[in-house]
């Protein structure tokens, strides 16, 4: 009997006994012919399970007591007589083995894994191995075939699925962002031909226009050498279609402009006192700075409500020192300040005044109307309706002269859309658009020339004459810009030199022993003798120069000697009557008034968060080639990191075979998986760091003169993350797509991509903190480092274990890489949980698996908690301290 059960069985295992298909692939190799001397008493089966190896002298081992199969393998011959054996290999399936490759078995009954492209069905034990059908794909040792996702290529005997609908929505959104960018180009480019064919001539134009027209007539008669510069003319600038026109024209009658009266109008709705304007006194203030270094001794004025008031004085002298001082934003001074005749700190009514820096703190990707509307939106009251804040912009552009330049962009200074003159104006009209009650102005008139200086000057003194007070630092202004000021302040060596009406300036001088010569510019004169050099003027009167004698001069004589010299100039404000005696009011009437005025600025804060997040999504739309670089920067990073890994197809992990197969196992790979995902972790922070940093980094002035202005800090941020997400979602998506479609990994599209979405996150939201602390020039390196570091700490290597062992496994625990990678490490391990020991791979790293939900909550949460510490420090860590912070 058992000899007719082996003539069977191998009558069975011949090729030529059993029934082939084109889907069934059967290879026995044929056992040696070898003389076994089996022990006395032997049966014949097992004389033939001893000599069933290809092997010479190779002897099985047996791996089951029965008909063992596990899922994945093909087991063609063995059944519960003849159980599955492993065969000791030759040299050749050794080293093949060795290598990571899958031998020919070395037995009969010895199983072997189930071949890529095929799937060997466990409802037949493994007995049959069938190429996989179309649409489907089937990996080494499949059961059964994996089904493909819509529009994948997945032809017959596939052994991975490549995903095309990725690619497909990623060229979908692609043609629609450059559609939408050349239908945008074209209809701006029709509105600023139907705007210019419109445009009336600019307000200062009107004065050279028949002049301009008379000479045209002529200019044949004319020699080409007799016509003047143009920009020495009327300058005008011609940046991009928008023209600025900063020459001296004839002053308006500004009382009967319309644009005046309505700006007048909104003005006075906005501020609910009496008057318009704040009136300043300060007594002895004094500021002295950590190492008995005084800035500030002793300094003593008055500023009248709606007076152009000027602070003079040579470099070191303190004068941004004393506005700072007056605006609240220093601290330690000793002294006293008055508002309307109550002591008082002025930070406290930040609502109800403005300040504009020296240097240009505007948006280049927004419009000079975006600019000053936004600012009127934010700080305007909140009861305005968009009509009544449309109208007063209106207004403000009308009289600030930049209602035919209020649709072009501002740019930035190195690439300027419009002049320098019509930045400052844009400037000064961003805090006029909050309808102030004082304006501060830091030197307003550096880096313009003479005639564009005086044109923001006669500027500043109409706004002046609303009845808005404005005080300005000034350095070596012309003689016909020193005598717009009603009141000008001189200090030396922090102390003050003068105080009191321009027009006495000289006088006072000149009795102290000055002479004025008659071809020299006066202030040119008082800035010299107020610096020390005035000793050319006072020769041969004896009269002592030096800095110390004048601030003394005036300490003791020379606030006296100004009183008993009233300015002779009648002030008039223009439209509003106000009332110059405070004692007609009483205290309380005062208080209440400004602090129903103050309570009814600024919109309510989820407005403003809507209204931060509408400014920064048109400044993104308008960053074309930034973003545009930034997704395919994307799209090459994930096709690089893909390309690294398309050999393998998508065999990104071979492990040990469950037992009793474990003998059967090749050499293992458990570093593909990590490393794909290490490779992906850098790749993003490398494309996502930068920008991620120039978010807040490259705004961080215009962050600060929000926030001194009383905008919601937080509302600004939020607004600012916010805008950040669509950016975020289509970089992710282009990442992910070519990633996908080259690497050929395990992971589903929709967790991979979801994966890398929150990674995208984690890396802007440390850019952002980083851009916190990093200067502009070294911030988009930091941020690059940061990311590499946050990659590096995924886990891969140093492993857990090897962290663990150092005693910072919090380290790694708090970095979002590690959990990027545990993410892309479990999917692809989990789906062959039934073919290799895939916990002794994760307990090799020391990775957890089958907790991809977590992985993901922990990457938002992480990216969540940066963006928390990076606001926390801009609200509360990261403030100026003065405004002189703004400049560095």
């Amino acid at each position: 009997m058992a000899a007719q059960s082996i003539s069977t069985f191998v009558s069975a295992v011949r090729p030529s006994n059993r029934a082939s298909t084109p889907e069934t692939i059967v290879t026995i190799p044929k056992p040696h012919a070898r003389n076994v001397e089996a022990p006395s008493g032997a049966s014949p089966i097992t004389r033939f399970l001893e000599a069933s190896c290809n092997e010479p002298s190779a002897s099985p081992f047996p791996l089951g007591q029965n008909d063992t199969c596990l899922s994945g393998f093909y087991c063609p011959n063995s059944n519960a007589t003849f159980p599955p054996q492993y065969c000791p290999p030759s040299s050749a399936c050794q080293i093949s083995r060795l290598s990571g490759s899958v031998c020919d078995a070395q037995g009969i009954l010895e199983p072997v894994v189930c071949k890529y492209g095929h799937f060997c069905d466990r409802k037949d034990n493994g007995r049959v191995q069938t190429i996989c059908p179309a649409g489907h794909f089937c990996p080494t040792g499949s059961f059964e075939p994996r089904p493909c996702h819509f529009w994948a290529y997945c032809p017959p005997g596939s052994m991975r699925e490549v995903q095309l609908a990725p690619i497909y929505l990623v060229l979908a959104i692609d043609l629609s962002i450059l559609l939408a960018i050349g239908i945008t180009h074209w209809i701006n480019r029709r509105q600023k031909q139907r705007r210019n064919r419109a445009m009336p001539p600019s307000p200062t134009d009107e004065a050279t226009w028949n002049t301009s027209q008379s000479a045209k007539a002529g200019a044949r008669n004319q020699p080409a050498q007799t016509w003047p510069n143009r920009r020495a003319h009327m300058r005008a600038d011609n940046y991009d279609g928008c023209v600025d026109e900063d020459s001296p024209a004839p002053e308006q009658d500004v009382t009967s402009s319309p644009a005046m009266q309505n700006l007048i109008h909104s003005i006075t709705t906005a501020v609910t006192t009496s008057f318009v304007g704040l009136s300043f006194s300060f007594e002895n203030l004094t500021l002295t700075l950590t190492g008995s270094k005084t800035i500030l001794q002793g300094v003593t004025g008055n500023i009248d409500r709606g007076t152009l008031f000027g602070i003079m004085g040579g470099s070191g002298a303190g004068k941004s020192t004393l506005m700072n001082v007056l605006m609240g934003q220093l601290r330690g001074t000793t002294g006293s300040i008055r508002i309307n005749g109550r002591e008082d700190d002025l930070s406290r009514y930040k609502k109800i005044y403005g300040y504009v820096p020296q240097d240009d703190t505007l948006l280049p990707e927004l419009t000079v109307r975006e600019n000053i509307m936004h600012a009127a939106k934010i700080r305007l009251p909140a009861e305005w309706t968009r009509k009544a804040i449309d109208n007063h912009v209106n207004a403000l552009l009308d009289c600030l002269q930049l209602s035919h330049v209020q649709h072009c962009r501002v740019g930035d200074p190195s690439h300027p859309l419009i002049s320098g003159g019509q930045r400052k104006r844009v400037n000064i009209g961003i805090e006029l658009a909050s309808a102030p009650m004082a304006l501060f102005l830091d030197e307003p008139t550096s880096g313009l020339d003479s005639q564009t200086a005086a044109s923001i000057m006669r500027l500043l003194h109409r706004i002046s004459r609303i009845g808005i007070t404005t005080i300005v630092i000034v350095h070596q202004p012309r003689e016909q810009i020193f005598y717009l000021f009603d009141h000008i302040l001189l200090l030396a060596q922090g102390q003050t030199v003068y105080c009191g009406p321009t027009e006495q300036v000289q006088p006072y001088f000149e009795r102290k022993g000055y002479a004025f010569p008659g071809n020299v510019n006066a202030s040119d004169t008082v800035l010299d003798i107020v610096t020390g050099d005035g000793a050319v003027y006072a020769a041969g009167t004896g009269t002592s120069t030096s800095m110390p004698a004048l601030i003394e001069a005036w300490q003791t004589m020379g606030h006296h000697e100004v009183q008993q010299y009233p300015p002779a100039y009648s002030k008039e404000v223009i439209g509003i009557h106000k009332s110059e005696h405070v004692d007609e009011h009483s205290e309380r009437e005062l208080e209440t008034g400004l602090q129903r005025t103050i309570c009814k600025r600024g919109a309510a804060w989820p407005i403003q968060v809507w209204y931060c997040f509408e400014r920064a999504s048109v400044q993104q739309t308008r960053q074309k080639s930034c973003f545009i670089m930034e997704l395919g920067t994307a799209a090459c990073a994930g096709g690089f990191i893909g390309l690294s890994t398309y050999p393998s197809n998508g065999s990104l992990f071979v492990g040990l075979f469950h037992p009793p197969f474990t003998l059967l196992s090749t050499r293992i790979d458990y570093l593909s998986t990590p490393q794909l995902a290490l490779l992906s972790a850098m790749a993003i922070g490398l494309v996502a760091s930068a920008p991620g940093f120039w978010i807040f980094g490259e705004e961080r002035l215009v962050y600060f003169r929000e926030a001194a202005s009383g905008h919601s800090r937080s509302a600004y941020y939020i607004g600012k993350v916010a805008s950040t997400i669509v950016r975020m979602v289509l970089s992710s998506l282009h990442f992910a797509a070519l990633l996908i479609v080259l690497a050929t990994p395990m992971i589903s599209f929709s967790k991979l991509y979801l994966v890398v979405l929150l990674y995208f996150w984690c890396i802007y939201g440390l850019a952002s903190l980083v851009s916190v602390f990093a200067r502009r020039e070294n911030g988009p390196l930091s941020a690059v480092l940061a990311s590499l570091a946050t990659a590096l700490f995924g886990g891969v290597a140093p492993r857990l274990r090897t962290a663990e062992e150092w005693h910072m496994l919090w380290l790694w625990r708090s970095c979002p890489g590690l959990y990027f990678t545990e993410a892309i490490f479990s999917e692809n391990l989990v789906p062959f949980d039934y073919l290799y020991d895939v916990d002794a791979a994760a307990q090799y790293f020391g990775f957890k698996l089958r907790r991809y939900g977590m992985d993901v909550g922990m990457l938002f949460l992480i990216g969540f908690l940066y963006r928390v510490a990076a606001g926390i420090l801009m609200l509360y860590f990261h403030k100026p301290r003065s405004m002189s912070i703004w400049k560095k």
